[in-house]
Order: C-alpha cells, then sequence, then structure tokens
C-alpha cells in the first residue's frame, strides 16, 4: 500500500480529527466572547450604578461638603498617617463623590491614594477609621476587597 492510498482509506479518520479541531478551536473563542461580554456587562453596571448613586445635593449642602473635603484634604496633608485624618478625608470623599459634588474618577483616585497610604504604612486602627472605611467601601464597590483587608488588618 502506497501513501496515497493510506490517505485515502484514513480520508474518514482525518476529516473527523481535522473537524474536531477546527470546532474546539470555534467553542474555545466562543468561551472567550462570553467572558469579555459578562465582564462588560458587569463594568456597565458599575458605571450605571455609580451614576445613579450620585444624587444632586442642595446648594447648602454642597458647600458644606466642599468645607469638609477641603478641611479633610488640609488635615491629611498635614499627618497622612492620623487615623482621624485618614477618616476625615475617606468620609468627605466618599460623601462628595456620592452628592455628585466631586467628580468619581477624581474621587476613586484620591481614595486609592490613602488606600495605598494606609496599606504601605498601616498606623493607628480606630473605630472612626473603620467606619469611614465601610462608608468607603459602600462608595467604591471595586474597592471593597482591598478595603475589607483593611479593615480587618490589626
Amino acid at each position: 500500500m502506497t501513501f496515497k492510498e493510506g490517505l485515502l482509506k484514513a480520508r474518514g479518520q482525518i476529516t473527523f480529527v481535522v473537524a474536531l479541531a477546527v470546532s474546539t478551536g470555534i467553542i474555545i473563542y466562543l468561551e472567550a466572547l462570553d467572558t469579555e461580554a459578562r465582564i462588560q456587562a458587569r463594568v456597565a453596571a458599575e458605571m450605571s450604578r455609580q451614576k445613579v448613586a450620585a444624587t444632586p445635593a442642595p446648594q447648602p449642602l454642597q458647600a458644606a461638603i466642599e468645607t469638609a473635603l477641603r478641611e479633610a484634604q488640609a488635615s491629611y496633608a498635614s499627618d497622612p498617617g492620623a487615623a482621624a485624618n485618614r477618616a476625615a478625608l475617606l468620609a468627605s470623599v466618599s460623601s462628595a463623590v456620592q452628592l455628585g459634588v466631586l467628580d468619581p474618577e477624581d474621587g476613586f483616585s484620591r481614595i486609592r491614594k490613602v488606600l495605598d497610604e494606609m496599606e504601605q504604612r498601616p498606623g493607628e486602627r480606630t473605630s472612626a477609621l473603620v467606619s469611614a472605611l465601610g462608608v468607603t467601601a459602600v462608595a467604591f464597590p471595586t474597592l471593597q476587597d482591598r478595603i475589607a483587608r483593611l479593615s480587618s488588618a490589626s
């Protein structure tokens, strides 16, 4: 039997193996698309949730929040290791974002800087700081795992 005759006899098996490889490739591709679609849906849901959560505050409340935010930033800048200063900044940024006084992306970057500082230099853990971390977790759900680790750290 020659090679050509062997190929002719095995054409059914060869066709099966090629079809199996192609179908496996298609299934893997479709699974990847499904995963991307789920991730995109979660991101879209999170973005819409944050947009819905930002309710406009009345002018006197906006002014009070802006003042509290400025004071919290000033006290945090003077002593970033103090638990009270960390708590004040976390709570005021979270409130400002939730009430639409501060842009969510700007608030997110400010919160991340404070959390980075807390991870590098843990410092004192007070009930006010743990409460502020809870408020921050509500305002920024994507940071909840990080915040949970910081809240439970001794």
